[in-house]
């Protein structure tokens, strides 16, 4: 009996190593392909900002707000991207290191869905502002009808458009709620006056 103790704990010993050595292999590989995904959705992304930029220029009548309008919208992909590729990350690393990640899913899920029947209106209204964003629809400092209400375009943000109207009274209009929208000055603007003539 003690003879066999003395085998089995080096055969133990070198199954265990084996183990941690090809689990860190294998983390140290889904860390490396998260970085390289990361760098090249990066890439990716600095390219489209460069043809969303070059495109939106060529009608662009104030100069510069192409950029900003284009940074805007890919900066918030660029934070997406880094989000999502990092979870899968630390999941695929905790599974590597021999935890049970099934209940962090599940728990994940059913957060993800509470988080989405609460937040229906939020996510609706930044959908909403992020198109009315990237379509160039409207923006600060134009004169535009919304939903009926009209005003000078104070704010444009990804959840609310704020207009300013002739009294001076705020308007803050969640874009998910915008049914119509007229802009009064976009690229030129003119006023119409009835002349009697006698």
């Amino acid at each position: 009996m003690t003879q066999l103790v003395g085998p089995d704990l080096a055969k133990f010993a070198v199954n265990a190593g084996t183990s941690i050595a090809k689990s860190g292999f294998r983390i140290l590989l889904v860390l490396l392909a998260g970085y390289v995904s990361v760098r090249f959705l990066r890439v990716g992304l600095g390219r489209l900002e460069e043809i969303l930029v070059r495109a939106g220029e060529r009608t662009e009548v104030v100069a510069g707000s192409t950029r900003k309008r284009v940074t805007t919208l890919t900066g918030l992909l660029r934070t997406l991207a880094f989000v999502t590729v990092s979870a899968i990350v630390v999941v695929i690393c905790l599974d590597q290191l021999g935890l049970d990640v099934t209940p962090i899913l599940a728990g994940a899920g059913i957060v993800g869905l509470a988080v989405g029947f609460g937040a229906q209106n939020l996510v609706r209204d930044v959908i909403s502002g992020f198109f009315l964003v990237l379509e160039n629809q409207v923006r600060v400092g134009d004169v535009a009808v919304v939903n009926g209400t009209g005003g000078l375009v104070e704010a444009i943000t990804f959840r609310t458009i704020v207009l300013r109207d002739l009294a001076g009274v705020v308007h803050v209009i969640p874009n998910g709620t915008i049914t119509t929208l007229a802009n009064m000055t976009k690229g030129w603007s003119g006023y119409v006056i009835d002349v009697g003539v006698a």
